[in-house]
């Protein structure tokens, strides 16, 4: 990551960064509120370790409840071309179609076993951040 240093007169920029916490369905608006704050002082504390600094004043809002959803790595299959083909189906070999899906079902929310809010709050930083590809990336890209 490319860190951009601004000029000293410039003002600092607010950025919404967000963060999802899960928590067990159906859960009282008493349990919900502990577990907010909870997680709130936990994200301002990691983002003060990365240099952000908490904007107090637009506080922070609660969106969800969502489904949970375990993030996986969908591996695309390569498919072989006609002249690698060629000598398989010289031996008798079928290529079909492939029906599978990588796709997941979402259970409904009512159906999940765990719950996810997401809380966002306004954090500043002096320094602009950019982004840029990692070295694997840049190798994959030509």
């Amino acid at each position: 990551m490319r860190t951009l240093f601004s000029q000293p007169l410039r003002d600092r920029k607010p950025y919404r960064l967000r963060a999802r916490f899960r928590i067990e369905p159906f859960p009282s608006p008493d349990r919900l509120d502990r577990e907010k704050v909870k997680v709130a002082e936990t994200f301002v504390a990691d983002m003060g370790k990365q240099g952000w600094d908490n904007a107090e004043s637009f506080g922070f809002s609660l969106r969800g409840p969502f489904a949970m959803i375990v993030p996986t790595q969908i591996r695309v299959r390569r498919t072989p071309t006609a002249r690698e083909m060629l000598p398989m189906v010289a031996l008798g070999a079928r290529f079909l179609e492939d029906t599978t899906s990588p796709v997941t079902l979402v259970p409904a929310l009512a159906e999940s076993e765990w719950w996810e809010y997401e809380l966002a709050g306004v954090f500043v930083r002096e320094q602009i951040m950019v982004e840029r590809a990692d070295a694997h990336e840049e190798e994959l890209a030509v």
